[in-house]
């Protein structure tokens, strides 16, 4: 037995049925769909009229009719391709037209088949813009409105969307005198008591530390002869006569220089300068001489005796030196280019 209903209650049921009409018609707009989109090139030139592809796979075929609206935001001027666009889908079969209203340009489909949806839908479209990042966006309208699709990607106009990294490193430039073991740092180099009978010899190490590119340069200079009074290389009874240069100090035969072993420079390697290159040397007397060169930087750790130069003071007399106490100051000063 049907039950008649009031007024009141069929118009309550109506209502309730438009609620869910709407309630469903809501559930099948919202199945558009948002999609990824590329643009290539997405870096532009500032103020260069560029020709861009815009490219998406769409989630359902386009039909005759059918629309791609792509929009620029204020600032960034949209405009036809110079070769114009007429394949949508990469299959060189044209699939309509675009035209640009404002900041919008708009594509119709025109093919009386449709396109097909897995190779992706491109759009030629030139852009211009003075620097910036900008967002350009698109929808589409289809047959099916729930077949809808948007989406958006950015353009990156000038350096934008550049960060500039910058560092700065100060220049470094170090040097000590270390013992010939270089566990400790030292300013003497004791040659000990002559003797006829050998030849004396003290060790150091010229220890560097530079972070310089270009390397460094050590010179030598002396205040005289290593002497027991006066100054100068003359060969007389207050010094010790200096050896030739390229000839060995020997035993019982008064002579005295130096020979040097430069060593390895890390990130570099080291010349000896001139005669310092070839045995025992003369050290010059109160002119500065390069005594080594590198041609990279020097970091060597706490204990390193290959990254130092090494140098041997080499000693001896003959029977008519003379007796006393011989000194010398030996003076080294290290530059580098930066």
């Amino acid at each position: 037995m049907l039950t008649k209903l009031s007024p009141a209650k069929f118009s309550l049921l109506g209502f309730y049925l438009l609620a869910v009409l709407v309630f469903f018609s809501a559930l099948r707009s919202v199945e558009a769909a948002g999609v990824g989109v590329t643009i290539s090139p997405a870096a532009l030139t500032s103020a260069t009229d560029t020709d861009v592809t815009f490219s998406y796979v769409a989630s359902a075929q386009y039909a005759s009719g059918n629309t791609v609206s792509i929009t620029a935001p204020a600032g960034v001027t949209i405009l036809n391709c110079s070769s114009g666009t007429t394949d949508a889908d990469g299959d060189s079969t044209p699939d309509g037209s675009g035209s640009v209203g404002g900041q919008t340009y708009t594509y119709t489909f025109t093919a009386s088949t449709t396109t097909a949806t897995t190779t992706g839908v491109d759009f030629c479209i030139n852009l211009e813009a003075t620097t910036g990042n900008y967002g350009i966006t698109f929808v589409d309208s289809k047959t099916v409105s729930s077949n809808n699709d948007y989406g958006a990607a950015l353009i990156y106009v000038g350096s934008a969307n550049v960060v500039t990294v910058s560092a700065n490193v100060q220049p470094a430039l170090a040097f000590v005198i270390r013992n010939s073991d270089d566990d400790g740092n030292t300013n003497t180099c004791a040659l000990g008591t002559l003797t006829l009978v050998a030849v004396n010899t003290c060790s150091y190490r010229l220890k560097v530390t530079t972070n310089s590119g270009s390397g460094f340069t050590i010179q030598v200079d002396t205040d005289g002869d290593l002497r027991r009074s006066g100054s100068g290389d003359v060969a007389d009874i207050n010094d010790i006569d200096l050896v030739t240069n390229n000839t060995l100090v020997t035993a019982g035969t008064e002579g005295y220089g130096i020979s040097l072993n430069g060593g390895s420079i890390t990130g570099g390697s080291v010349t000896e300068s001139g005669d310092f290159a070839t045995d025992d040397t003369p050290l010059p007397i109160s002119t500065p001489t390069n005594l080594l060169t590198t041609n990279g930087t020097n970091n060597p750790g706490t204990t390193d005796t290959t990254n130092t130069a090494l140098v041997t003071h080499r000693a001896a007399m003959d029977g008519d030196t003379a007796t006393g106490n011989y000194t010398q100051l030996v003076t080294y000063t290290v530059s580098a280019s930066f």
